[in-house]
């Protein structure tokens, strides 16, 4: 399997600090490169000279943040079916794609929560048709599929057609239900951010820190329970998925996004949709193409593009490392853009999108129809042609 990035293909060298310490009469040069712990080392030799004038042993370690929530948008990205998620009938023929299960194992093993994500079937539907798949065509060769992972709550599942809900040991669970106030609530999937933002803010997760030796320059150490950050979190999208956006055509959304503060979204498919919503919401983007090199469809929007996760076969695999920040994909953080790479409210287009999708397109084209006349007329009434005609014979006179 080769990996293909559109964008910048990166291995990062990360921001690192040099510690000095005191050696012996030779002198080695030590380089560790690991993400949660430096116990990796390359030995290099130098020259008798270098030895002769060098009396401090060099090494150099690497801070980076591990993802705090990887999440699966749309069950194709974890499964080889599309049965599943497409149509609504389950596809006896699916199978785990290959390195779903080493990605969910490597989580499970530095608390990192998994999310699969669906805007077609309901969480507890898609909950059993995981359960179910216990052939897994994975690396691993684990026989009993995704089940350990569900039953451990490394992986959830949650659905774009019910209330994302804050669960009784979550930080913000509030006994009132004055909680499902902060959330963006229902109808506010892709392109809509709502959707992500809503399944990341309901997770729970504790941060790790990072750093140097002896406890020097630990980060957040002794931080309770919170929810992921943004960003920090890296969403999977698999592609091309061709199939509407609005499959009602119940709402133009290019049209809504331009009513706040003219924010830019084109996308009218599925794949780019999530791509799209991904990057509106500060995440980073990881695009498959499973059908092959050159099938995506999302190029301008992904952060980086890969044929698949990769099986202990291939040359190269994605490891949670390598979708760390930085890692071998990114180097900061994301900023949240829209597809022209500008800002936007949050607050008001997930508020536009909700608006709109429930009220339908009747109610949105009468809605826009009603501001476009007032901003053109300014509030007043338009003059006739026998007005303009009698006052212009009134000048006349003069």
């Amino acid at each position: 399997m080769t990996f293909i990035n559109r964008k910048r293909r990166l291995r990062v060298a990360a921001v690192s600090f040099v510690a000095l310490s005191s050696s012996s009469s030779s002198c080695d040069a030590f380089t560790s490169s690991t993400s949660r712990t430096f116990t990796r080392a390359r030995k290099t030799g130098t020259s008798h000279a270098s030895r002769r004038r060098c009396h401090r042993r060099l090494s150099m370690i690497r801070n980076i943040d591990l993802p705090e929530c990887v999440l699966f948008y749309g069950s194709d990205s974890m499964l080889s079916s599309r049965g599943v998620d497409g149509d609504g009938s389950s596809s006896s023929s699916s199978a785990i794609r290959p390195g779903v299960t080493r990605l969910l194992a490597e989580c499970a093993e530095v608390g990192t929560p998994a999310l699969l994500l669906t805007e077609h079937r309901r969480a507890e539907d898609l909950r059993d048709v995981l359960l179910s798949t216990t052939t897994a065509d994975d690396d691993d060769g684990n026989s009993d599929g995704l089940s350990p992972f569900l039953q451990d709550g490394t992986l959830v599942v949650k659905s774009s057609l019910e209330e994302c809900a804050f669960a009784p040991d979550h930080p913000y669970f509030d006994d009132d239900d004055n909680d499902q106030a902060y959330l963006y609530g229902l109808n506010n999937h892709a392109p809509s951010p709502g959707f992500l933002l809503d399944a990341v803010e309901t997770t729970a997760m504790v941060p790790l820190g990072f750093g140097g030796s002896s406890g020097f320059g630990i980060k957040q150490e002794g931080v309770e329970r919170r929810p992921p950050l943004p960003k920090h979190c890296v969403v999977l999208v698999s592609g091309p998925d061709r199939r509407p956006t609005e499959r009602d055509d119940t709402i133009d959304v290019e049209a809504v996004a331009a009513s706040v503060d003219g924010a830019v979204i084109k996308s009218d498919t599925v794949s780019r949709a999530r791509c799209t919503a991904a990057k509106l919401a500060g995440m980073r983007v990881l695009y498959l193409e499973p059908e092959g090199m050159g099938t995506s469809d999302a190029e301008d929007l992904a952060d980086a593009i890969v044929t698949g996760l990769g099986s202990d076969d291939d040359w190269e695999v994605v490891r949670l490392d390598d979708i760390a920040t930085p890692g071998g994909y990114w180097l900061n953080p994301p900023v949240g853009k829209d597809e022209a790479g500008n800002r936007a409210n949050l607050v008001a287009l997930c508020n536009a999108f909700q608006q709109a999708r429930s009220c339908g397109l009747e109610g949105a084209d009468t809605q826009a129809s009603s501001s476009s006349s007032a901003n053109n007329s300014g509030g007043e009434e338009q003059m006739s042609e026998d007005e303009m005609a009698s006052i212009l014979a009134d000048l006349d006179g003069l």
